[in-house]
C-alpha cells in the first residue's frame, strides 16, 4: 500500500497525519472534502490510471463543478489517454463551457484527442435533437 500527499503527490509506505515532504495536514484536508472534491484532486494524481478513473467518474456523475479542473487536465495531460479521458468527461457533463472547450479541440495536434472531441460533440448534438 502506498500513501500519497494530495498537495505534493509524494508517496510513502506509511500514512501520516502531516506530509513529511511538504507539511500539509493531509488527513484533515481529506476529512474536510466531499467525494467530488476528492475526485477533482485525483485528476492531478501521478498514477495515470487514477486520474483517468477520476475523470471517468466525474463524467458519469455529470459534475459541472469539475469542468474547470477537467479543462486544466486536458491542457496539461502528459499523454493522449489522460487527455481523451478528460474530453469524454467534459462531453458527458455537457455544460456550455465544456462544449465550447471541446469545439476548440477539434484542431488539437493529437489525432486521438481530435477524434474523441469530434465524436463527443456529435453525441452531444444528437442528444440535443431528441
Amino acid at each position: 500500500m502506498r500513501y500519497f500527499c494530495p498537495a505534493c503527490w509524494r508517496h510513502f509506505a506509511e500514512d501520516f497525519d502531516r506530509c513529511p515532504a511538504c507539511g500539509l495536514a493531509a488527513r484533515g484536508l481529506w476529512d474536510s472534502k466531499d467525494y467530488v472534491d476528492k475526485l477533482i484532486a485525483a485528476l492531478r494524481h501521478p498514477v495515470q490510471g487514477t486520474a483517468i478513473r477520476a475523470a471517468w467518474i466525474l463524467g458519469q456523475k455529470r459534475q459541472a463543478r469539475a469542468v474547470r479542473a477537467l479543462i486544466e487536465l486536458v491542457g496539461r495531460a502528459p499523454d493522449v489517454y489522460i487527455a481523451t479521458a478528460g474530453v469524454e468527461a467534459l462531453g458527458a457533463i455537457g455544460t456550455p463551457e465544456a462544449l465550447t472547450f471541446l469545439e476548440a479541440l477539434v484542431h488539437h495536434p493529437a489525432q486521438m484527442v481530435r477524434a474523441v472531441a469530434r465524436r463527443t460533440l456529435e453525441d452531444s448534438h444528437a442528444q440535443e435533437e431528441h
